[in-house]
This record gives C-alpha cells, structure tokens and sequence, in this order.
C-alpha cells in the first residue's frame, strides 16, 4: 500500500506547489488529480517487474526440488515488496501456504492460507479442507465434518473464481463425504451453470449424483490429490507392494 501513500504525497505536492504559485488552493486541485494515478501506475508497474525478476529464482529452486530454499524466497520478496503492491503480500501468504499444506506441514499451513489473498483459489480451498477435518480419518468415516466455515469461505471464493471447477467438485465432494449428496448436487449444478460444458469431470461427477452413484475425482490428476483427500493411486500401489514383500518374508 505503500505505492498509494506515494502517489497521494505526490500528487499533494504537485497540486500544493501549484496552488501556492498561483496564490489558489483550486488551481492545484486537477494537476494533483492526474499526477497521483500517473505516479501510482508507475511505481506499481517498477514493482512489479522486481518481483517478477525474484520469482524466478522461486521458480528455479521449486524446479530442483529445492522448496524451502523456495518459500525462504517468497518470505524475502514478501518483506521487501509486501507492502508497496495492494495484495502482493496476501497474494505471497496464499503461495507460502500452498506450499507447507502440499508438504503436509498443515499447522503451518494454516496462518498462511487464513491471510491467503481470496482470489487465490487453490489456497482458499486448501484452507477449507483444513477446516472441513476432513484431512482425520476418523471424522471422514464417522461423516463429522464441519462444514458451515467450509461454506461461509468457499460462497466468498467462487464469486472471484467460479470458473474453477475442481473447486467447486471438492466443495461438493466434502458434503458428499459427510453423507450430504443432495447438498453435493446442488453445489455441482451450480458449478455446471458457470462452467457450462467446459469441466468434463465436474458433468460427470454431477451425473453420478443424479443416478445415486459415486463421486470419482482422479480426474482432475495430481491436482486432485495435492488436496491429501485420497491417496494417488501410485503412492498406494508403491505401499501395497511393500507389504505383498514384507509379508513374504
């Protein structure tokens, strides 16, 4: 925000400097109107490509694996630009998150996604999982998820990202979990209005629904199960060949 107080203090001066030269506080009044978004577009732009520039070793280091060395970067480019760009530094909270919920590392997570900029989809979806429990198997079987904050957050996020559509299918799929398939339904059809034709997964899902079948999300792939709500299948097979092994022996 700080870009903002820059262009106001700008634009203040300029129409000040004006206003006393021509001995009227009006005639500063237009120049310091102009001068204030010019300011702000350009310093907003200036940021924009030093962040840019440091996300590319974000990037270089998530693709060696490296993802502490990662979120260490984003953590660095969030002090030093957080505060000058509206919802960079929210925007940066939902990433930092993303990424210790992928890990696994969900108390960490947490703080991160609650700050998570409300157009960063994935993060706020994350963030419902979290407060669904659905991640404890315990209350995924004994259908005891808490799902009001789940719907109160996710009515906020699909205003900004309903073009989404495994967002709206795991919303569903978390009352479908907890024994709710009229209320799955209903969240798929409503996915369905925004997504017409185009999520050949979600018309799927919502054709199961209709015909009292299951819902299936291996579809959405490795996005899917990013989420921790069911293991990949490859995981399980790895696992599974490992006990076959054991027990032979």
């Amino acid at each position: 925000m700080l870009s903002i107080v820059v262009a106001v203090v700008a634009g203040l001066f300029v129409g000040g400097v004006l206003g006393l030269a021509c001995s009227s506080a009006w005639a500063g009044v237009l120049p310091a109107l102009l001068v204030m978004p010019v300011v702000y577009v350009l310093l907003v732009r200036r940021i924009n490509k030093q962040v840019q520039a440091a996300m590319g070793g974000v990037i270089t280091a998530a693709q060696k694996g490296d993802v502490d060395a990662a979120v260490g970067m984003l953590g660095a480019i969030q002090l030093r630009f957080g505060r000058w760009a509206p919802f960079l530094s929210s925007q940066i909270d939902g990433q930092i998150g993303s990424i210790h919920f992928m890990k696994k590392e969900f108390e960490k997570a947490k703080p991160f996604l609650e700050r998570a900029f409300v157009r960063s989809w994935d993060a706020k979806l994350m963030q419902a999982i979290l407060l669904s429990g659905a991640l404890d198997p315990k209350k995924q079987k004994k259908k005891e998820l808490t799902l009001a904050p789940v719907d109160d957050l996710l009515e906020k996020t699909v205003r900004f990202a309903g073009k989404q559509g495994l967002l709206w299918s795991t919303w569903a799929w978390l009352h479908w979990k907890n024994g709710d398939a009229k209320k799955a339904l209903s969240i798929l059809s409503r996915g369905k209005e925004k997504l017409g034709e185009s999520d050949a997964h979600l018309n799927a899902n919502l054709l199961a629904l209709q015909n009292d079948k299951d819902m299936k999300m291996k579809g959405y792939g490795q996005a899917w199960y990013a989420m921790h709500l069911e293991e990949h299948p490859a995981i399980y097979e790895q696992r599974r060949a490992q006990n076959v092994r054991f027990a032979r022996r």
